[in-house]
């Protein structure tokens, strides 16, 4: 039976293949040349031949016989690039073909594309994962950290304040740690000090400024989270509406005004059935649909995601704490984002900004690159429903540490710096 043809098929290069596969042969050194660039993965017509030759180099065995037609080349990374560029061509045209598939079926368009969307993930879920863990040159990477220092640069003359990271509006915390930048920024409070409620703020606010956000909240429901994000855009009393006794009239008009600024913040409802890879999914998804180069997640909190794990395991609470914990940082690291993840206290050290106090402290003190606290302030008294709140910067790696003054408005959902 005939072999069906695929778009695919055209992206390929057997020669090419065939001369890299002769040089290293010849010259094993050149394997840890090119394997960065072209790992079995990559490989088609010779893959099978490619595999046994690199593990017998790996392993520093003889050589497995090979019969090859083609002579050694003098460029191999040329040739190496060439087959890694054909293979990310492969993974898109593959997505293509079952696309143009799907066109003719009775899938409504909306699914179509929803479809494709997610293909698109997969694609550069692929790719990515096929250049991560690669060995680096150094100077390789000066062009694009003059192009980052550039950009950090220009912005700094246009709004006079640094903007490295994703803008908290907070003027004292994004001077602090730079804005949120990369990696793992812990939030912890004992209950009723607003740490839900800051995060919140700060997803909505890096929505309003075009980035996109994910909150993943394992304690509250959507729909009380979107009442929030409403009543602290609008300055409307939250409970005025959750109790029943506000008229959801009223809201029709902040839904108007501020709904805008929200689109690009998204809520997931946190299960047992919640993945890493799923938010990864989700997240480059979003960064794709708005071109932005990096999104912020907001975990809702650590504890309650690891219990579910654990659920599936039957190992120490603290290392599926740390395992979840090394998971997030690298999502981090691979989305060049920041994720803000709230952390309980254990009981001897709630209400304080110890580091000591998170649970798991150990693993957690070293994991993260920033650490706030938000503690009842001891020096400052509020008016009226108004709380006086300390946000307490105990770990950064991006700069110094510090106290910062903060006035807690939970019937508005609010926290600002006092002036």
């Amino acid at each position: 039976m005939a072999r069906q043809f695929s778009i695919a098929d055209q992206f390929t290069d057997p020669t090419a293949e065939e001369q890299l596969l002769a040089t290293i042969y010849h010259n094993p050194d050149v394997f840890y040349e090119v394997i960065d660039s072209v790992p079995v993965d990559t490989w088609t017509y010779f893959q099978k031949d490619f595999r046994m030759l690199a593990e017998a180099i790996e392993m520093e065995q003889p050589l497995p016989s090979i019969e090859l037609n083609q002579p050694p080349v003098h460029d191999p990374e040329a040739l190496a690039r060439r087959i890694a560029d054909l293979y990310q061509k492969r993974v898109a045209a593959l997505l293509l073909e079952d696309s143009l598939q799907k066109l003719h079926s009775d899938a409504p368009a909306g699914e179509l594309i929803s479809n494709l969307e997610q293909g698109l993930v997969s694609v550069q879920n692929s790719i990515r994962e096929v250049q991560m863990g690669q060995m680096i040159n150094v100077p390789s990477l000066f062009d694009d950290l003059m192009k980052e220092l550039t950009e950090r640069h220009q912005a700094f003359k246009e709004r006079g304040r640094t903007a490295v990271g994703l803008a908290t509006e907070i003027p004292t915390l994004d001077k602090l740690l730079g804005g949120l930048q990369e990696g793992i920024h812990l939030l912890a409070a004992e209950p009723g000090q607003g740490k839900t409620t800051f995060a919140l703020q700060i997803a909505r606010t890096v929505s309003k400024n075009g980035y996109p956000a994910i909150f993943v909240s394992f304690e509250e429901s959507l729909d009380r989270l979107t009442l929030k994000c409403l009543c602290s855009a609008a300055q409307m009393n939250i409970k005025r509406y959750s109790e029943g006794w506000g008229n959801p009239e009223e809201l029709k008009p902040a839904i108007q005004q501020y709904g805008p600024q929200m689109r690009n913040l998204h809520f997931i409802q946190g299960t047992k059935r919640l993945t890493v890879n799923y938010l990864k999914a989700k997240a480059l998804q979003l960064m794709q649909k708005t071109g932005k180069d990096k999104c912020l997640i907001v975990v809702d909190y650590l504890q309650r995601w690891a219990a579910h794990q654990r659920e599936n395991s039957y190992g120490d609470f603290r290392h599926t704490v740390r395992e979840l914990v090394a998971e997030l940082r690298e999502l981090a690291l691979r989305l060049k984002s920041p994720m803000v993840v709230i952390s309980s206290q254990n009981r001897m050290g709630q209400g304080t900004s110890r580091l000591s106090s998170l649970k798991e402290s150990g693993d957690l003190e070293y994991d993260a690159d920033s650490a706030m606290f938000l503690t009842k302030s001891e020096d400052r008294f509020g008016s009226g429903t108004a709380r006086m709140v300390d946000l307490h910067l105990e770990k950064n790696r991006f700069g110094d540490k510090g106290r910062i003054d903060l006035v807690f408005r939970p019937e508005f959902g609010i926290l600002r710096e006092q002036d």
